[in-house]
């Protein structure tokens, strides 16, 4: 590869894209993955980051019998999330839908550690039953019920496979037993696996990598394309600057004549389309960019099958709330009121529904006007 590349950089206009450097870049991506102590120490590395969180677990590793070609971890007892996939989630398929944004969305915006080869097949679905469900109605505006703690519930995965095992094939019945399940009081819970390849931007990259999310965020196309031809690799390189900045923003404006969500917008065209402007323009992009992007592209598969609805902004919502508590004041002694304006806006959103929801269960609960 590394050869053809090489030959392939030496026809005049071609060497933009540096063909020679992405194969060594792919090359010390597989490498890495050749040394199981790696994904040992990005296992120990997820476990930790995910210690305080309920939306998704890592296997433990064994770090004292893994050698650098045999990795010995937890065993992941869980049901693959393919199975949810082709005969359907049922009741519980939002409830996995978000969790799985929610996990990706902290991995990114916070932690700055991604699993990078998140597919369905490294993806597993374990449930537990808490020891105590509360089912009172949740009239509170502001407030959500505290989802329970599966690490101080009862793994109930094998009793749960064995349920939904005969109905692999049949998913009217599929969804009827996970219907009866969720009744029982039983609640999922993700299992990431395969953590050999993953993404850490770099001090730089992740810098323009928030400015670039507040600038689309924010619906400002416009700064966003100027921001990709500043800050790529090759600014020289670009073509039409100024016209790349204008076709940003017009796709930009096309998405905000719609909303955010999952269901109604198909990212893959998107990032399609943009892909296709990088290459018109020669913007080069950094491939950590790359790698993100394939994560967001898979992130979409998974989440328009489970959940159409899907909502992107309405689930970074608490990332953007911890992001403001960690660095708002940092925010605003520099000036920069962008991400203040974005989350001031979505909690307006988020209330308004939250507001509208209330009153239909109030009504439905006969709370405003209750019998005597």
């Amino acid at each position: 590869m590394g050869f053809f590349a090489s030959m392939i950089n030496a026809i005049p206009t071609m060497e933009w894209l540096s063909l020679p450097d992405e194969v060594a870049q792919f090359g010390e991506m597989m490498r890495l993955q050749l040394d199981l102590r790696i994904e040992s120490a990005n296992l120990t590395i997820f476990r930790k980051n995910f210690r305080n969180r309920t939306t998704a677990w890592f296997p433990y590793p064994h770090t004292e019998y893994t050698t650098r070609q045999v990795l010995v971890e937890e065993f992941a007892h869980g049901i693959p999330l393919d199975n949810f996939l082709e005969n359907g989630g049922g009741v519980f398929q939002k409830e996995i839908a978000d969790e799985g944004l929610d996990a990706f969305l902290r991995m990114l915006l916070i932690d700055n550690f991604i699993h990078a080869d998140l597919h369905p097949g490294n993806i597993m679905v374990r449930f537990y039953k808490p020891e105590q469900l509360d089912v009172r109605p949740n009239f509170s505006i502001f407030k959500q019920a505290p989802k329970p703690d599966p690490q101080k519930s009862e793994d109930v995965t094998e009793e749960v496979l064995q349920r939904l095992r005969p109905h692999r094939n049949k998913p009217d019945d599929w969804v009827a037993q996970l219907q009866q399940i969720d009744e029982e009081g039983y609640r999922p819970q993700l299992i990431f696996i395969d953590t050999g390849l993953v993404t850490e931007l770099n001090t730089v990259n992740r810098a323009n990598f928030l400015d670039l999310f507040k600038a689309i965020a924010s619906f400002d196309g416009y700064k966003a394309g100027h921001l990709m031809c500043e800050r790529c690799r090759q600014p020289d390189a670009v073509i039409d600057k100024e016209v790349f900045a204008l076709r940003m923003q017009h796709l930009v404006l096309g998405v905000k004549s719609q909303t955010f969500a999952l269901g109604n917008i198909k990212i893959g065209d998107i990032l399609n389309e943009v892909l296709s402007m990088v290459r018109t323009h020669h913007v080069r992009l950094e491939g950590d960019f790359v790698n993100v992007v394939l994560s967001i592209l898979l992130l979409e598969g998974i989440g328009r099958s489970l959940d159409p609805n899907l909502d992107l902004f309405s689930g970074a919502l608490p990332i953007l709330r911890q992001l403001g508590s960690q660095g708002g004041a940092s925010m605003v002694r520099s000036g920069d009121l962008s991400m203040v304006k974005i989350w001031a806006g979505l909690e307006a959103r988020k209330f308004l529904q939250i507001s509208i929801d209330s009153v239909e269960r109030c009504v439905k609960y006969d709370q405003l006007s209750p019998n005597i």
